[in-house]
């Protein structure tokens, strides 16, 4: 096992891991002020903004980064930003009415809320979909940049506004992401501004142009979108209102590890530019069982962590996170080797497996927390995983230069 990265790349990724950190550091500490019933309300929002931020905008922001070689990428550039515009009124939208929904169900909120939530999952969308963009036109240290000072804007101004107490607990987290994507969002458009013109003339064909061309990714982007969170919006739903801040808590120190795989995923889009070969492979069934092993100490440890900081009153059942950690293996095993598909140009291969994955996981996930509880929702994506893997790893490719074997993770290696 070797890894040999360009220093850009080694940057991105370093980075990419303390950005995390932070924004885990972040979400312990406003959990532990906010505490269940607030961190729930909380946790259900930014699920709601952050689903349908990649089912809208995954697929033009693929297609818009798989084609950064082209040029293309420069001449459309104001037609992305304004689509995404748009497109993140359209999530604005929906997540504040599915709060609506939420607050019916579960507990009355009052009207602020629903004003600081609609504001927020516009500048989350937004921020997410310009920071593609910097991606898209290959400006990878700015985009590092901006990322990791999200987080520290996020928590100064956090810990500021819990200081002078002026604002309820919840808004005002709130009202830290808001001002720090508003800070980034604005800083980006002024550095993109300077690389594009805006042809108003023929904009409204190189909009419809560039949805008609990003149709064929959104079937990926909506699967992701909603199997890797839909978990949350239906516990937020069914299940009383303390398990979803409970099941936030617990994920959200589990998928603290995620951050490699992801990184490498929006690397793994540009690896044609960058000149990258992905290569690292884990085989074997031994070795499976390996790296299920490291993922269950990490995830009891957390589960332990979560005793020490927060107390029993935050505990899951301990099947949960044994669960849940097999289940991120799994996800881990789908997700890139499908993002690499895409980057290869191979779209219509995993255009099935998304549909799948899309109708088991909402399936599945609501029929089993219905009737198992908590436990069912990482058992069902480990069952629709497992079904996408064996697919995936029965078909073979004509393109010999991507391996649909499962047990092959993706990792940088200078050529």
């Amino acid at each position: 096992m070797g890894v040999f990265v360009g220093s850009p790349n080694r940057r991105f990724v370093l980075i990419r891991g303390i950005s995390t950190a932070l924004a885990l550091l972040l979400a312990l500490f406003y959990t532990k002020v906010l505490g269940i019933d607030k961190r729930s309300v909380l946790t259900f929002v930014m699920t709601c903004s952050l689903i349908f931020t990649i089912v809208l905008t995954s697929g033009i922001s693929l297609t818009f980064r798989k084609n950064i070689q082209k040029k293309e990428n420069s001449k459309n550039l104001d037609a992305y930003l304004i689509v995404i515009f748009f497109l993140s009124l359209i999530v604005a939208l929906i997540s504040t009415g599915l709060l609506v929904l939420y607050a019916h169900v579960q507990t009355p909120l009052p009207l602020p809320l629903y004003i600081v939530a609609f504001i927020y999952s516009f500048l989350a969308c937004l921020n997410l979909g310009y920071q593609d963009s910097l991606l898209a036109v290959g400006k990878l240290k700015l985009a590092t940049a901006f990322d990791l000072a999200t987080v520290l804007i996020q928590i100064v101004t956090c810990v500021f506004l819990f200081k002078i107490n002026q604002t309820s607990l919840i808004v005002s987290v709130f009202l830290a992401f808001i001002f720090s994507y508003a800070l980034i969002v604005f800083a980006t458009v002024s550095v993109l501004s300077d690389s594009t013109s805006y042809e108003w003339g023929s904009l409204l064909i190189r909009i419809h142009s560039l949805v008609r061309v990003s149709r064929q990714n959104y079937l990926f982007g909506i699967a992701n979108g909603l199997a890797d969170r839909i978990d949350r919006l239906i516990i937020g739903l069914l299940l009383p209102i303390g398990y979803l801040a409970k099941y936030s808590l617990l994920s959200s120190l589990i998928m603290y590890t995620r951050f490699l795989p992801d990184a490498l995923l929006k690397l793994s889009l540009m690896s044609e530019h960058a000149r990258l070969r992905l290569s690292l492979k884990i085989q074997g069934v031994r070795s499976f069982f390996v790296v299920f092993a490291i993922a269950s100490v990490l995830a009891l440890s957390a589960q332990f962590f979560i005793y020490l900081m927060f107390g029993t009153q935050w505990l899951l059942p301990i099947a949960v996170p044994l669960l849940f950690a097999a289940q991120e293996i799994f996800r881990g095993y789908y997700q890139i080797n499908a993002a690499r598909l895409i980057a290869h140009g191979e779209e219509s291969k995993i255009a099935i497996s998304s549909g799948i994955l899309i109708a088991l996981s909402i399936i599945l996930i609501t029929s089993t927390t219905y009737f198992f509880g908590i436990i069912g929702a990482p058992l069902s994506m480990i069952i629709v995983y497992s079904v996408l893997n064996f697919r995936i790893n029965s078909k073979k490719t004509k393109n010999t230069n991507v391996n649909l074997r499962i047990y092959h993770y993706p990792f940088i290696e200078q050529r």
